[in-house]
């Protein structure tokens, strides 16, 4: 649901469905990242990384499929991609 919704955010930011002639601004596809450090001895930091979390693809009705667990819960971590 957040993955879409970002789609749909943007596209109402930008006025892609307001008639104003703005279709091309239309969001396709966006990576979605984690930046990641991890704290050294001393309180130091170790460099920066940039970690794919989530590609998703906008012109789909939907390509995240959830699993449900045993308790109801949804396991968003072990989702598949359609």
């Amino acid at each position: 649901v957040l993955w879409r919704y970002l789609c749909r955010q943007w596209d109402d930011e930008n006025g892609v469905y307001d008639g104003s002639g703005n279709d091309g601004r239309r969001l396709l596809r966006f990576n979605f990242f984690m930046l990641q450090a991890d704290v050294l001895p001393e309180m130091a930091f170790s460099a920066t990384r940039k970690r794919l979390i989530h590609s998703h693809d906008c012109t789909l009705d939907n390509n995240f499929v959830e699993k449900q667990l045993t308790d109801g819960v949804y396991d968003f971590a072990s989702a598949e991609e359609l």
